[in-house]
């Protein structure tokens, strides 16, 4: 079986809700205001009514305030056919609140619950208020997201951010989510009772399973380390460990031990280029039904059916794996270009011709045949040739980060070697993976990394011009581009 294609790829695997929304959406100034409320913690008790299709849920939030204004109102965001029926402060006490299904500004098909919570929160204070709340998860198929399918349902529900099914602080506006949400990081602890036929996946630890002895189970799990995002699975799953790997699947056993074995191999690899992983040494692979994306935080990663179940090509598993190893990029201003996933994509294909027999010229051909379908990208888009990479979270082109940059590191690895490469990669992971950086970040670490090189020239082309355009529409190969570089051959 052929490798599968970035374009395919980047369609099957939304890797996060807000790279989908630079792809959907432009970036514009509301994402520069600052936004004064921080989520400490989320604790979240679900229980569920299957036959009818229902949760019901209480989520208590500690949210401080870190700037020097009083905010009147807390604002949260969720499910839109799920409606809030009480809040109450950290003493029980009622609080105040109102509640409307309103459309985000920016994206008008796609409606949600905006609850204004009745709350001030001082300069520097921190509020706990609790939320009951409940109803149907049907999904934002509508939208054109077409992977967010979450509902409840006894064979398979997912509960996730994406669908907003607990409340989050927030306000209903595409731009403040691709600048603000990634960025809050959170700890949480989950309980969730279910029938005993069912277990419950996460990410975090598995704190306790208490049976009631009436056919239900609650289980109890801990944020391993702070995120920005909760993601819990239902289904009748089984469970298998293998080395650092806690693997949830939905029957097939085999291929179960499949993911665990090139699983375990892929980790090795990526911790012999990289080095150790921060935080968490253990990680939750949940297998989820097919078409619901693949997505990866630094604990869990939601694999769907479609890269769970192929016996012949595990780069889907190769990419959302590499994705533990990246930073958190945030740009000082503006949205992220989302390179990592270039990276990613990059990473996947190296990772399976160094892992398998037989692929030998595979990467290689990989990046020619990304080439060519870059080159006719360009040829038909005058946004993507005028738009300098480090623009395309502004200007909604991430759907290209998975291309343009894949190509970049390409020439990289080529031009400057495996064992430079992965050195720069590896020590700008260990340096800043503890508070995230920015591309200009990423480039000057190479720079410094590699001074007898004109890496600045090569990253002002492609990350910070369009100057590198002129090399692929020139017909240059990959081969001629790193002459360029190494000749001082100029693009004017």
């Amino acid at each position: 079986m052929q490798p599968v294609s970035y374009e395919i790829l980047k369609h099957m695997k939304p890797a996060f809700l807000f790279i989908l929304l630079g792809i959907l959406l432009p970036w514009h100034s509301l994402a520069q205001e600052p936004f004064a409320l921080a989520t400490d913690h989320v604790s979240l008790r679900l229980s569920f009514d299957f036959p009818g299709e229902t949760l019901e849920g209480q989520c208590t939030l500690k949210i401080t305030n870190p700037s020097d204004e009083t905010i009147d109102r807390i604002p949260l965001l969720l499910y839109r056919l799920m409606p809030v029926s009480a809040v109450t402060n950290e003493a029980g006490e009622a609080i105040g609140f109102s509640q409307q299904v309103v459309s985000f500004d920016g994206f008008p098909r796609w409606q949600v619950n905006h609850v204004l919570i009745e709350e001030p929160v001082g300069p520097h204070e921190t509020k706990t208020i609790s939320i009951d709340y409940g109803g149907y998860l049907l999904g934002y198929q509508e939208t054109g997201m077409r992977y967010v399918t979450d509902r409840i349902d006894p064979a398979f529900t997912l509960l996730r951010l994406d669908a907003f099914a607990y409340p989050v602080v927030g306000i209903p506006d595409i731009a403040f989510l691709q600048r603000h949400m990634t960025g809050n990081l959170f700890s949480f602890e989950v309980e969730a009772t279910v029938p005993d036929t069912l277990m419950v996946a996460n990410g975090g630890i598995l704190a306790s399973v208490t049976h009631d002895g009436t056919g239900s189970s609650t289980y109890r799990y801990l944020s391993k380390q702070p995120a920005y995002r909760i993601d819990l699975a239902v289904a009748p799953y089984n469970k298998l460990e293998a080395g650092p790997l806690d693997i949830f699947y939905l029957g097939d056993s085999l291929a179960a031990a499949r993911i665990a074995g090139h699983g375990q191999r892929a980790w090795e690899q990526y911790r012999s280029w990289w080095g150790d992983l921060s935080g968490s040494n253990r990680i939750a692979i949940i297998e989820t039904e097919r078409g619901s994306g693949g997505q990866a935080d630094e604990t869990c990663i939601l694999l769907p059916e479609e890269g769970f179940s192929d016996d012949s090509d595990f780069q889907y598993l190769y990419h959302e794996l590499s994705h533990l190893w990246h930073v958190k990029i945030r740009e000082k201003q503006g949205i992220s270009p989302r390179w990592e996933e270039g990276l990613a994509t990059f990473t996947q294909v190296l990772a399976d011709q160094c892992l398998n027999p037989g692929r030998e010229g595979l990467l290689d051909r990989d990046v020619r045949n990304t080439l060519a379908r870059f080159r006719r990208s360009l040829e038909r888009s005058p946004l993507l040739r005028e738009t300098p990479m480090i623009d395309y979270g502004n200007d909604g082109l991430t759907s290209y980060s998975y291309t343009q940059p894949m190509l970049m590191f390409s020439l990289l690895y080529d031009w400057l070697g495996a064992e430079v490469f992965h050195q720069a990669v590896g020590g700008f992971y260990q340096q800043y993976q503890a508070t995230g950086a920015s591309t200009c970040d990423f480039t000057d670490y190479w720079e410094r990394l590699v001074p007898d090189e004109p890496l600045a020239r090569f990253f002002n082309d492609w990350v910070y011009t369009t100057a590198y355009t002129e090399l692929i529409l020139g017909g240059l190969s990959p081969e001629e581009m790193i002459r360029h570089y190494n000749e001082g051959t100029t693009t004017d």
